[in-house]
């Protein structure tokens, strides 16, 4: 008589590794061999997957397009004076938006990130703020070589209001710089060709000349306070002002939801594998026979074990408490992870 539910210790270092049957076959009966742990596995890997999704905060994007005016003034030969100078003034005043007291002032203006400055983690708001700003440039073929005709500027943020406003202060002070740099540009050239005329007719007049202590009075004017005089360059306009979006651009839930799916199946059935791989005992008779050559004369069937409530809660109450921590730690992770709100979505800048 042999029995098929359990064999001694020393007999398992014996044991032979277990084969037969397709490789989907010997899964399935794996998966139903531990069953219960496999099932445990799922309901805790997916509980907390779907307490991400749920959890994580609803982001917005605001975008502003501005429009780059071009006054087209050329050289003889045809080619534009200022299409090298305006991709250098795009990538001063870019710099000069993202810089780190530019940021701050930003933050404070529209209280931004207030959790990461009470923490006093101000360096740390400021490079999340840089990451929500995105400037795109459109180029186009213009005089010969490509040069930017507009560029979006984009913010994102949980509230659609906010993004809005701060993608509109953002395009707002682009023109504001760019149009203090033409001013400055405008008043230095102005400046220089006074300082010219004021060297040759000081060469021919006295310094009591008329015109000379005009032209002194000029570039001391123009040396105190730069003026707008015959500006020459880009202007840069709103052409499309941010609006508030009706709907988030992040997480894309139900991608999340379905990813976690996934996850918690492959998991549960790697759990029931190595289950089954660590489980030395004979399950069927057919593998004791493979192992042992003395025959097998009859089977007892597995006697079973009435269950008590007691037992059922010793088994159901670690499980429920697991499932609590992994929601807990979930929502602890995802509430408020705007980052990972990004992960699984499309276009995100």
């Amino acid at each position: 008589m042999a029995s098929t539910e359990r064999v001694p210790s020393d007999v398992l270092a014996r044991r032979p590794a277990r084969s037969g049957g397709s490789a989907t076959t010997r899964t399935l009966t794996r998966m139903r061999r531990h069953w219960r742990l496999a099932v445990v596995v799922f309901l805790v890997t997916f509980a907390g997957a779907v307490t991400i999704a749920m959890s994580l905060p609803d982001v917005f994007r605001a975008t502003a397009t501005v429009l780059v005016e071009h006054p087209g003034t050329t050289d003889d030969s045809g080619k534009s004076l200022i299409v090298g100078e305006l991709e250098t003034r795009l990538q001063t005043i870019g710099q000069e938006v993202l810089s780190q007291a530019r940021l701050l002032a930003l933050m404070e203006s529209f209280d931004l990130y207030p959790e990461l400055r009470e923490w006093g983690a101000h360096a740390l708001a400021v490079e999340r703020l840089r990451r929500d700003i995105q400037v795109k440039p459109v180029r186009a073929e213009l005089a010969g070589r490509p040069t930017t005709v507009s560029f979006g500027i984009t913010f994102r943020a949980r509230d659609p209001e906010t993004a809005a406003r701060v993608a509109n202060a953002l395009a707002a002070f682009y023109i504001e710089e760019n149009a203090k740099i033409l001013i400055r540009q405008a008043s230095a050239a102005r400046l220089t060709r006074l300082q010219q005329e004021l060297v040759r007719m000081q060469e021919v007049y006295t310094a009591r000349y008329p015109d000379v202590i005009r032209l002194r009075a000029e570039i001391a004017a123009l040396e105190r306070s730069p003026k707008a005089t015959a500006a020459i360059g880009e202007d840069f306009r709103v052409l499309d002002p941010a609006v508030p979006a009706r709907h988030a651009v992040a997480p894309q839930r139900q991608l999340f939801v379905l990813l976690g799916l996934a996850l918690s199946l492959g998991v549960a059935a790697l759990a029931a594998m190595l289950a089954d791989h660590l489980d030395r005992s004979f399950r069927t008779l057919e593998e004791l026979q493979a192992f042992s050559t003395v025959p097998a004369l009859m089977t007892i069937p597995q006697i079973g074990v009435g269950k008590s409530r007691t037992r059922f809660w010793l088994t159901a109450a670690p499980i429920a408490i697991g499932l609590v921590l992994v929601v807990l730690a979930s929502y602890h992770i995802a509430s408020g992870n705007e980052q990972l709100a990004f992960l699984f979505s499309r276009g995100a800048p």
